[in-house]
C-alpha cells in the first residue's frame, strides 16, 4: 500500500511542476522523458532492438522482453502513465488473455498515436510492424490501457514496471499501451502474427525518439 501512495503523491508533485510552467515549454523528467502540453505529446529516447523474428511487444524496458520487442526505453512505464495523465488522458483497461474456451478480450482506452523519429524521418508505429496475415502494416490503434496494480508479498506493484510491457501487441493483460486487436500469446490459439518492418527500421542498437501523442476526445 505504501508504494501505491508514493506513486500517487509523485503524480501530484509532478502535476505541480507542470502548472508552474508555461504550456508551450517542454517539461523534462528523468530518463529523458519530455512533455509538451501545448502539442499534447510525450517524447522518450529509445533503442531499436530487433529487425527480424516474431513480436509480442512493440516497446518494452531493458532486460525484460527485448528479444520480442522492436524498441526498448529506459523510462519506467509508470513515468509514461503519469505523463499521459498530466496531458489529460485517462486509462481504460488492459485486454484479457484467453481462458479455457474464451478468446482474448480486447483492451479499452483512449487512442494514443505513436511515432518513431530518426534522421528527420517520422514514421507511425503501425507502419514499423507488419501483420503476417496481410503482409502490410497494422490497421488497428494503440490505446491507453493503463496496465494494473497487483498485490505482491504485501506490496502494491504496478505490473507494467515489473513485466516491462510498455506497448503490447499480444494480449497478456499487463500492457500500459495495448494494440486494439486482441491476440493470444499461445500458438495453439493464434499463430505468430507480428514481425518488424526491416525496410523502415534502422539497425538494432540505433538510438531513436518515440513520440506519444494524445488524440483529442470526440465531442459528445
Amino acid at each position: 500500500m505504501m508504494s501505491r501512495w508514493f506513486f500517487i503523491l509523485s503524480l501530484l508533485f509532478l502535476a505541480g511542476c507542470l502548472v508552474g510552467r508555461r504550456s508551450e515549454e517542454a517539461v523534462l523528467w528523468p530518463n529523458g522523458v519530455e512533455i509538451c502540453r501545448q502539442r499534447s505529446e510525450i517524447r522518450i529516447p529509445a533503442r531499436v532492438m530487433i529487425r527480424s523474428g516474431w513480436l509480442e511487444q512493440a516497446v518494452c524496458t531493458p532486460q525484460t522482453r527485448v528479444h520480442e520487442s522492436v524498441f526498448a526505453i529506459q523510462a519506467d512505464p509508470h513515468q509514461l502513465h503519469a505523463a499521459l495523465l498530466l496531458l489529460g488522458s485517462f486509462p481504460g483497461k488492459p485486454g484479457l488473455p484467453p481462458h479455457l474456451d474464451h478468446p482474448a478480450v480486447a483492451p479499452d482506452g483512449p487512442i494514443v498515436q505513436i511515432f518513431m523519429e530518426h534522421s528527420q524521418a517520422v514514421i507511425r508505429l503501425q507502419d514499423l510492424i507488419l501483420d503476417d496475415r496481410t503482409g502490410e502494416g497494422l490497421q488497428g490503434d494503440f490505446v491507453f490501457a493503463g496496465s494494473k496494480w497487483v498485490q505482491w508479498q504485501g506490496v502494491q506493484r504496478y505490473l507494467a514496471d515489473d513485466e516491462g510491457s510498455v506497448v503490447g501487441l499480444v494480449t497478456f493483460g499487463d500492457e500500459l499501451l495495448a494494440y486494439s486487436e486482441p491476440m493470444s500469446g499461445s500458438v495453439s490459439l493464434d499463430r505468430p502474427t507480428f514481425r518488424p518492418n526491416a525496410d523502415l527500421l534502422p539497425p538494432p542498437g540505433t538510438e531513436v525518439t518515440l513520440r506519444f501523442t494524445v488524440s483529442p476526445e470526440p465531442e459528445a
